[in-house]
């Protein structure tokens, strides 16, 4: 260790076990994606009650963004990262025993609550984990676990449920496993928060950003809200019209499809490494408007070859403003507080992933698949340009070039 308190050069190990229990944490948010279609099947259920389902986890989500991660500035990192893997394991273990509707909520309530307790927790460990303080090396890894593990458990889950034995069960004990190979190495990796208090990790508070840094706050939590909306909109649509209009129903087609976003998303990390936080997100909307039209266009003709081509630049898009606004809040946070900060800050992103993910699945019921598409698509597509012309207008603070974080972040262009 430095006398900063980071790792010493090249020491980079604990940065990247602290990537791999993110990714564990995706990992579990994506695998029960292809095996929905097999509870709908047992269960006898339908969009609305999977919504619902849906509702649940972020549910967790938000409860434990408000009452565990900021708290995590206070009673250290590793015990918030792991309490995130033993909540894990026990969503797997919810998820592989569940025998009705009220038991996978339950599950998805928990899954929801590792991700909250999680997300926040371990981008604020990485950032302080990084060996040179390149807070653009963090937003990029962050990202990329994110995705990729969501990636990796709509794929893997998908080809489980096509072709293993028992695969309502088989993925979860995969990710029980993974959560248990995510505690051990939370266990190796040292605590960054000073004098860290083992009491009150549990505290109702709720997260406060600082005046000084609204704007940007602002401009970051914009682009992760569109990102998320936009992740809950192909993902509530995506599998339903493969299997209506097109009849594609094999659950590994339709994950591998779904994946596809969450792939192109952490590749873009590699392809646009000199993109950053601002840029991003200039970069990022316009590709987002295009893709969503591109899905719209997919959706209205039943083409497969364009859906595919949608879910491709959906993800780029969501990859590059994804990143951006996830550099943006980590180098603007300064070092005391950044728990509480980015809790806010995903807390944002996941509320926005509630409301595509929950309300087509009603509207579906109510209106029919193309007119939820329709008025969900419209909604978002004004949306994402509200975004990129607020991005344009506000100023943020110089100094988004991968370089660590000056001690004190001044708002200006």
């Amino acid at each position: 260790m430095t006398a900063s308190g980071r790792p010493g050069p090249g020491s980079r190990g604990p940065f990247r076990r602290v990537a791999f229990a993110l990714a564990v944490t995706a990992f579990g948010a994506g695998a029960p994606t292809p095996v929905y279609a097999l509870y709908e099947s047992r269960f006898g259920f339908g969009s609305g009650v999977l919504g619902l389902v849906f509702g649940a986890y972020t549910l967790g989500v938000v409860a434990t963004m408000l009452l565990v991660a900021p708290t995590s500035d206070r009673v250290g990192r590793r015990p918030v990262l792991f309490l995130g893997m033993v909540l894990s394991a026990l969503s797997g273990l919810l998820f592989a025993f569940a025998g009705g509707v009220l038991a996978l909520a339950a599950a998805r309530i928990v899954s929801g609550l590792c991700v909250g307790a999680t997300t926040s927790t371990a981008t604020a460990a990485m950032a302080s984990l990084i060996p040179d303080g390149d807070q653009h090396h963090v937003a990029r890894v962050a990202v990329a676990a994110n995705f990729g593990g969501v990636a990796s458990g709509v794929a893997v889950s998908g080809l489980l449920v096509a072709y293993a034995p028992d695969p309502s069960r088989l993925i979860f004990v995969l990710l029980i496993a993974l959560s248990a190979l995510g505690a051990v190495a939370i266990a190796t990796v040292p605590e960054t928060v000073h004098a860290p208090s083992p009491r009150g990790i549990f505290h109702a508070r709720r997260p406060r950003v600082p005046a000084a840094l609204a704007r940007s706050f602002g401009i970051a939590a914009i682009g992760l809200a569109t990102c998320y909306a936009i992740y809950g909109f192909f993902a509530a649509l995506a599998p339903t019209f493969l299997r209506t209009e097109l009849g594609v129903g094999g659950p590994a087609a339709i994950g591998l499809v779904v994946a596809t976003m969450f792939a192109l998303a952490a590749l873009a990390q590699l392809a646009l490494a000199e993109v950053r936080d601002r840029r991003a997100l200039l970069l990022g909307f316009p590709l987002l408007l295009v893709a969503l039209a591109l899905f719209a266009a997919a959706l209205l003709v039943a083409s497969l070859p364009l859906l595919l081509a949608a879910a491709a630049l959906l993800g780029t898009g969501v990859g590059c403003a994804y990143m951006g606004s996830v550099t943006l809040i980590d180098r603007v946070s300064p070092e005391a507080g950044r728990g509480e900060i980015l809790s806010m800050f995903y807390l944002v992103g996941y509320l926005a992933l509630a409301v595509p993910t929950v309300g087509v699945a009603f509207a579906s019921e109510a209106v029919g698949l193309g007119a939820a598409e329709a008025a969900f698509g419209a909604v978002l597509g004004a949306f994402v340009a509200f975004a990129y012309a607020t991005t344009i207008a506000t100023p943020t603070p110089p100094g988004g070039e991968g370089r660590p974080r000056a001690p004190r972040a001044v708002e200006g262009r």
